[in-house]
C-alpha cells in the first residue's frame, strides 16, 4: 500500500503517468502521451527505463509502456523511496525533453 500511495502522488506531478496499479509487490506505472486518449508512450517508457538503469534501478517494460516493478519481499521503505525517486527524476527529465 505504501508504494501505491507514493505512486498515486507521482500521478499529480507527472503528466506522462496515465495510471498506477499494483497487487502486493507487483507494481505498474502506465505511461501515456495523453490521459484522455490513453495513447501509449512507448518511446518515453523506454527512455525512462534506460535513464533509471543508468542510476542503478532495473525494471522491465510490459506492453511497451508499463513500468513493471517487482521488488523483493525484503525491500525496505527507504529502498522503495529511492527507487521511486529515481523513476520520478527520470520522468521529469524525459518530460522536459519531450
Amino acid at each position: 500500500r505504501y508504494a501505491l500511495v507514493r505512486m498515486a502522488e507521482m500521478v499529480k506531478r507527472h503528466p506522462l503517468i496515465g495510471d498506477v496499479r499494483g497487487l502486493g509487490l507487483l507494481l505498474g506505472i502506465e505511461l501515456v502521451k495523453d490521459r484522455v486518449t490513453k495513447e501509449r508512450a512507448t518511446d518515453e517508457a523506454e527512455a525512462v527505463m534506460y535513464c533509471a538503469l543508468s542510476e542503478g534501478l532495473s525494471f522491465k517494460l510490459t506492453m511497451g509502456n508499463i513500468l513493471t516493478l517487482t521488488p523483493p519481499l525484503t525491500i525496505t521503505q527507504n529502498e522503495m523511496d529511492r527507487a521511486l525517486a529515481i523513476i520520478g527524476a527520470c520522468l521529469t527529465k524525459i518530460e522536459r525533453e519531450s
